[in-house]
């Protein structure tokens, strides 16, 4: 699991990547808790290649205590885990699978 972090103006662009399981979720919290500090965060899932219920649960703890959070829309696994639990998702700029 790796974050890649940009930031401008109180925003905080990051991007996931790698597998975000139970086996990972102490990492994946503490590369999430710092990104609290920002008025607004937006997070791209492009990279993920697995994704399990741990980090579902996870991120949105993160979410729920976030300022501000967009779900980018770019990757299948999570479109379909926020799907079915009515989150909303992020098109990102071109869609991806047919999204957006």
């Amino acid at each position: 699991m790796a974050l890649h972090l940009e930031t401008a103006d109180g925003w905080a662009w990051a991007s996931l990547s790698g597998e975000l399981t139970v086996y990972t979720a102490a990492q994946l919290k503490s590369e999430l808790l710092p990104l609290l500090e920002y008025e607004a965060v937006s997070l791209g899932f492009a990279g993920v290649t697995e994704l399990d219920g741990c980090a579902v649960q996870l991120l949105l703890v993160f979410g729920r205590q976030a300022r501000r959070v967009e779900w980018r829309a770019d990757n299948p696994l999570l479109c379909e885990a926020f799907g079915l639990l009515g989150v909303t998702l992020t098109p990102p700029p071109g869609g991806v699978g047919g999204l957006g």
